[in-house]
């Protein structure tokens, strides 16, 4: 039978939910990048799970598959970058002089030192290197070299786990998880909650996605492009790798700020000198000019201008979601990437939905 809580005891209640409510946050609070990243890979991949879930109508099978469908492109991507750079760093290593002192040959040092091993009891060779700091330090160097790298290595594995850990159980039980907030925790006004989340979900969900959209579309373009380009090219002015440069456009942009620029400035400082070492600067000048303002001009400038105001939310204003990159990265780092255009449709959707209510 449930009765009133007397006022002593409500005061011990309170004191136990704020102590509980910050060890939680306290808890978090150092994986909130994780939670960002898995908030944005669930809005990235939602409309893929919900394709598959139509059809298969299993909910751990479809956020499986959804979550698979976005990390394999990724892969092969990588996959293909490090082959790449593998493959040029080859060429490099193969044009380097090798050519070593015979005092420097392994074999020689390994002579050496079998030569002391015999002369020398093992307690005076675990004497010598307690004794010599020198010879300690360099055989511990190695294994706290090793340490570190390994250290970021599971450090960066079980961030990975996390994040898809976080996007496949929002993929799975989003909704029943806003069922709750609306039902038991938000009991205020359900129907201003609801048509609030209903806003704030709408809207990240076209701002993440359309990221995505907007990256495929600078890839294909930037890809089409540089081949086109390469067919016209003078001799040694080829783009290389121009599938490749398409691909890493497409995920520079991302980078707040500089964009692809990233990609393309270093691009064209190759050409340019590629040009003037084969001595055809002057000849090839006018293709190289109008090669930039090509490329600058349809992966760089049109993608946003023409089509982020086209895909993003129609409800936000474009430029306050580009100052929210900016903004973001700024004060919290790569992370306010994600976390700055949350912020931006939190506070716009309560300004226009809740705030009119309570202002009443």
């Amino acid at each position: 039978m449930t009765g009133s809580v007397a006022k002593r005891d409500k005061r011990y209640w309170l004191v136990f939910g704020i102590i509980s409510v910050g060890l939680l946050l306290y808890m978090i609070f150092p994986f909130i990048d994780v939670i960002i990243y898995g908030i944005f890979i669930y809005y990235i991949t939602r409309p893929v799970y919900e394709r598959i879930n139509n059809r298969i109508c299993s909910k751990n099978i479809s956020a499986t598959l959804a979550l698979i469908i976005f990390v394999l492109p990724v892969i092969l991507i990588l996959v293909y970058a490090i082959s790449v750079a593998s493959h040029e760093l080859m060429r490099f290593l193969e044009g380097v002089d090798y050519t070593i002192p015979s005092e420097y040959y392994l074999g020689n040092i390994l002579e050496e030192l079998s030569y002391l091993g015999q002369k020398m009891t093992p307690q005076q060779i675990w004497e010598l290197i307690i004794t010599n700091k020198d010879l300690t330090g360099l055989l511990i160097l190695p294994l706290e070299s090793l340490a570190k790298p390994l250290e970021s290595l599971v450090n960066l594995g079980l961030k990975l786990f996390f994040m898809f850990t976080i996007g496949f159980y929002l993929l799975k039980d989003g909704k029943r998880l806003r069922e709750w907030l609306l039902g038991s925790s938000l009991k205020v006004d359900n129907e201003l909650s609801k048509r609030f989340l209903d806003s704030v979900d709408k809207d990240l969900h076209r701002i993440f996605f359309s990221n995505i959209l907007i990256a495929m579309l600078t890839s294909t373009i930037g890809i089409t492009l540089f081949y086109i380009l390469n067919l016209l090219a003078p001799e040694h002015l080829a783009i290389p790798y121009p599938f490749l440069m398409g691909l890493l456009c497409g995920i520079a942009i991302f980078i707040p700020a500089i964009g692809i620029k990233i990609v393309l400035v270093p691009l064209y400082i190759y050409i340019i000198a590629q040009a003037f070492l084969s001595g055809i600067l002057l000849s090839s000048l006018g293709f190289i000019l109008i090669s930039i303002v090509l490329v600058f001009l349809f992966v760089d400038i049109s993608p946003d201008i023409v089509l982020r105001p086209i895909i993003s939310s129609r409800v936000i204003h474009p430029g306050v979601i580009i100052l929210s990159y900016l903004f973001g990265v700024m004060v919290f780092g790569f992370v306010g990437l994600f976390l700055g255009p949350m912020i931006v449709v939190v506070v716009t959707n309560f300004m226009a939905i809740v705030f009119p209510r309570i202002h009443n």
